[in-house]
């Protein structure tokens, strides 16, 4: 069961995603940068952001777009107060595959 927060951290909360809501609903896409962000934003998934922009691109002729490419306009300098927000998210999810060690780190190969 999920424990209630305490009443000044619930209040932290919820303006936090009030921000995070407002900010999003009234982003403007006029770039394929502010595109994959908003996006980002909504799904929260680099998948889904992907498949949603390439199916728009395939009906208009371009080619398609990489999730490296997502993963880095994510990873970019925040430009703006949403991609600040989504960028830090993104970190703290990804947090774990960035900090194992690889193989040729340790010597195994």
């Amino acid at each position: 069961m999920r424990q209630l927060p305490k009443l000044a951290k619930a209040k932290e909360e919820l303006i936090f995603l009030q921000e995070f809501i407002v900010l999003t609903e009234s982003y403007e896409e006029t770039t394929l940068q502010q595109q994959i962000i908003k996006r980002y934003a909504i799904t929260g998934s680099m998948v889904q952001v992907v498949a949603q922009l390439n199916a728009e691109r395939q009906h208009e002729g371009l080619l398609p777009i990489e999730s490296a490419y997502v993963s880095e306009v994510i990873r970019s300098k925040p430009n703006d107060p949403l991609h600040k927000m989504v960028r830090s998210q993104y970190m703290k999810k990804t947090r774990h595959t960035r900090n194992k060690p690889s193989y040729s780190d340790t010597g195994y190969y």
